[in-house]
């Protein structure tokens, strides 16, 4: 009897546990998770295809929905931050604090890097610009020994270096090389000061050559061009140096140095008048002068001759 019992008892107790099991499970699962969790407890999705991209995510923000926004393919033909598609799409019941992913038309197209082009040729720059989504512009040239190389990339006038962002589709302007040219008139570079020869010379694509010093200063920033070689008057190939001599002195102090590198440099070359020809022209231009010298000084009727023999052509020359 007393065995019975205790069976019952075991029984009993084991019925309770599987009571507070049940009734336990019943609760977590059908009333506090549910609580917990909104269980049946749902968000419509609203129609977000006739919004813009900002009255979109705040009317998401407002039911409680979060968002994941992808702008990175524009379409011409829809404005900008329209909303292309979403999804889930409009009428789904979800769950608050669901992620809604939206496509939105951005204002434009995304920005390009502009490629490494320089250096590079003609036919791999236009390549690459193409597959770039750039459009290629003006093609320039300049004087360079890389010729049809690529020397500078503009955008809008300006350069833009390699790296930089363009918008897309945006049109560039090449600059090329194009090679020496010869037979180049020279500029003048006379009476102009070291810096402003410096430029002329590079603007013209030459290079420059030796600087000498006529006088006893080597000022640099007061003196002036006094002479060059070649001459103002020559042709000359691009890329060759241009030689240039600086002066404080004022030309009268200097003439016999000038005249000296006449005689030098005027005999050079085909292209230049040769000295002993410069040396002729000069003689007889002295000996014009003396001749309209000795009619002026003629006596005439009422005057007595002159007692003061006329000057020769070497002193007319020195003078």
């Amino acid at each position: 009897m007393k065995g019975v019992k205790s069976i019952i008892q075991v029984l009993l107790n084991v019925a309770i546990v599987i009571a507070l099991s049940y009734g336990l499970y019943h609760f977590i699962f059908n009333v506090w998770l549910d609580s917990y969790t909104n269980h049946n407890e749902f968000v419509e999705v609203p129609d977000l295809s006739k919004m813009k991209i900002n009255d979109a995510t705040a009317k998401l923000e407002e039911l409680g929905l979060t968002y994941e926004v992808d702008s990175s393919r524009f379409d011409p033909n829809m404005k900008p931050f329209s909303i292309m598609d979403f999804y889930p799409t409009a009428q789904s019941r979800v769950k608050e604090g669901r992620r809604i992913f939206i496509k939105s038309n951005p204002r434009t197209y995304r920005p390009v890097d502009l490629p490494d082009l320089i250096g590079k040729s003609k036919r791999l720059a236009l390549t690459q610009l193409e597959i770039s989504g750039l459009k290629i512009g003006k093609i320039l040239y300049e004087p360079d020994l890389a010729k049809d190389a690529v020397l500078k990339i503009l955008y809008n006038g300006k350069i833009v270096k390699a790296g930089e962002q363009l918008p897309r589709f945006a049109t560039v302007d090449l600059v090329l090389g194009r090679g020496m040219l010869s037979g180049v008139r020279m500029p003048n570079l006379l009476n102009f000061t070291l810096t402003e020869a410096k430029k002329s010379i590079k603007d013209n694509f030459f290079e420059i050559g030796q600087i000498k010093f006529i006088g006893g200063s080597n000022d640099t920033i007061n003196a002036r061009v006094v002479y060059q070689f070649p001459f103002s008057s020559d042709t000359y190939d691009q890329g060759q140096p241009i030689d240039i001599w600086l002066s404080t002195e004022p030309r009268d102090k200097i003439r016999a140095q000038l005249k000296e590198l006449d005689v030098q440099y005027k005999n050079f070359g085909e292209d230049t008048i040769s000295g002993s020809q410069y040396r002729d022209i000069v003689t007889q231009k002295a000996e014009e002068q003396i001749k309209d010298l000795q009619q002026q000084t003629a006596p005439t009727t009422e005057q007595k001759p002159t007692t003061e023999a006329p000057k020769t052509a070497e002193e007319v020359i020195i003078e």
